[in-house]
Formats: structure tokens, C-alpha cells, sequence
């Protein structure tokens, strides 16, 4: 008896060592430990709204919150030495994580109200956290105004699959707005204002075919910026190069959105344009 009593303590042991071993100290000043990291996600911006599995835990492992899906807005870091908002800031969009944050800081600086008369000054709170998503102000907004969230979702899951099958080389530059690279020119970089002249397939997350500059060998011609072009597309095309190719994935709050367009874009409709950037004449 005596010596399964000893195998267990022995058992906890390690297991509390293990746990201990995965802690890591961010720069900023905070200790975490990562459950799962999905470094291809989108990375928070101040500002943006998102949405949360979050659990806290007190030093005497007594739940103060715990809730799923809840939205909130991203702040600028509170304080120096380990924010919660520095933590959020260093996660991707599927991440899961753990991050130990001091009580004290976390009541008198990010939730601006006086900390529990119980908490000591270094006592520290466990987060347990997963990021469900990211979504920009704009995103949030109409999702709130149209109440047809549950559309989104299926657009979401629409286009994780279609990117699980595409390519992993990709950048999120918005919520669920992509870039993944074909070729990448050598001249000028593209930025608001610039007069640019593209090539471009774009068609649905199915293969149809939706829209075709080669056709009549003539690249389209914008001013960046001038709203002559979804919004999804001109947020696409910032940044790249002269010469560049690549594939630009649109979700529908930034193309057509929940409407669409009457017998040629359904609601909710995702966007794929393969663009292939001619020249570019910058703004003087």
C-alpha cells in the first residue's frame, strides 16, 4: 500500500515538474506555456474585436471567470512588466495558451477597478485562453447589425478548408483575408495612391470562374485607394512588388458581403484572385 502511495506522489511530481519545465518568460514579461500555436493565424491588432475561450484562475485555483466565445476589444498594453494585453498581442488566431499575469496589475490597470482586498502584491492569475478568431471592427459590426452570424461561420469553415488544401505558405493581412505568393517582383512597392495596372483570375471558393482580365489582354487599371475595386482586393495588393504574383483570398465583408450581387455573387460569397502585378507608378 505504502508503495503505491509513494508511485503516486512520485507520479504528481513529475507531472508538476513537466508543467513547471513547459513555462517560458516573454520579453515583455509574462510567463506562459503553449498548448497549441498556430503560426500561419492572424496576429491581433489593437482595436480589433476578439472572440475568446477564457478561464482565470486565482492562486488558490478558485475560478473567477470562465466563458466561451466571449467578444472582446483588444487595448493597448496597460502597463510595463507583463500585461494580459501584451499576452493576447503574442497570440495568433487558433492559438491555445496559459499566461500568468500578476492579480494586482490585472485589476488596477486592465480592468481599472481596485484588486480584491485578498490578493497579496505578488500574487499571479492563471488565463487560460483560445483564440476562436479575429475579427476587424468592421467585420464585428456588420456581423452585429445583420445578426446572420451564423453565416460567417460557415464561411469561415469554408475557407479553412479550401486553405488546407491550397497552400500553408500564406499570409492573413485581415480576418480571413489572404495572401499566398506565387512570385515575388523586384520594383516598386505598392502603396495607397499608386496608379497600378494587374492582371487577374478571380472566381468562387469552387473553381467557377467569376472574372477574367486575360481574356481580352487588357490589365485592369486602378488608382489604390480610389474605391474602384472591393475593398478585400485593394488591401490584397498593398505591399506588393512590381513583377509579383500571387493569390489573394477575399471574405465576403470585404468583396459583396451579405448580399451579393443578384444572379452573379451569392451572399456571403468568399472571393479567390489570382493577380499578376504589370507596373506600377508611384504617387508623386
Amino acid at each position: 500500500m505504502k508503495r503505491l502511495f509513494y508511485l503516486g506522489i512520485l507520479t504528481a511530481l513529475v507531472a508538476l515538474y513537466s508543467c513547471n519545465n513547459d513555462r517560458k518568460v516573454h520579453e515583455k514579461g509574462f510567463e506562459y506555456i503553449i498548448h497549441k500555436q498556430d503560426n500561419y493565424g492572424l496576429v491581433p491588432r489593437v482595436g480589433d474585436i476578439l472572440i475568446l475561450d477564457l478561464k482565470i484562475t486565482a492562486p488558490n485555483d478558485s475560478v473567477l471567470e470562465s466563458a466561451n466565445s466571449i467578444p472582446m476589444q483588444l487595448q493597448k498594453p496597460s502597463h510595463e512588466g507583463g500585461s494580459i494585453e501584451d499576452a493576447l498581442i503574442f497570440m495568433h488566431r487558433g492559438d491555445s495558451m496559459t499566461f500568468f499575469i500578476n492579480a494586482i496589475n490585472f485589476y488596477s490597470y486592465s480592468k481599472k477597478e481596485p484588486a480584491p482586498m485578498h490578493f497579496s502584491e505578488n500574487e499571479i492569475l492563471r488565463f487560460d485562453i483560445v483564440m476562436r478568431d479575429i475579427m476587424s471592427m468592421k467585420k464585428f459590426e456588420e456581423v452585429r447589425r445583420t445578426n446572420r452570424s451564423s453565416g460567417f461561420l460557415e464561411e469561415r469553415v469554408f475557407v479553412d478548408q479550401y486553405l488546407n488544401k491550397v497552400s500553408k505558405n500564406r499570409t492573413e493581412i485581415d480576418s480571413m483575408l489572404y495572401y499566398i505568393p506565387e512570385l515575388v517582383g523586384t520594383g516598386a512597392k505598392i502603396k495607397e495612391g499608386d496608379i497600378v495596372a494587374f492582371h487577374y483570375l478571380s472566381y468562387f471558393l469552387d473553381g467557377k470562374m467569376f472574372s477574367n482580365t486575360y481574356k481580352n489582354n487588357t490589365p485592369f487599371i486602378i488608382t489604390v485607394g480610389d474605391n474602384s475595386i472591393i475593398e478585400g482586393l485593394t488591401k490584397g495588393i498593398i505591399g506588393l512588388q512590381e513583377g509579383s504574383k500571387g493569390r489573394i483570398v477575399i471574405p465576403s465583408y470585404l468583396a459583396y458581403g451579405t448580399e451579393g450581387i443578384k444572379d452573379m455573387v451569392p451572399p456571403f460569397s468568399t472571393l479567390v484572385f489570382d493577380v499578376e502585378i504589370i507596373s506600377v507608378k508611384q504617387k508623386k
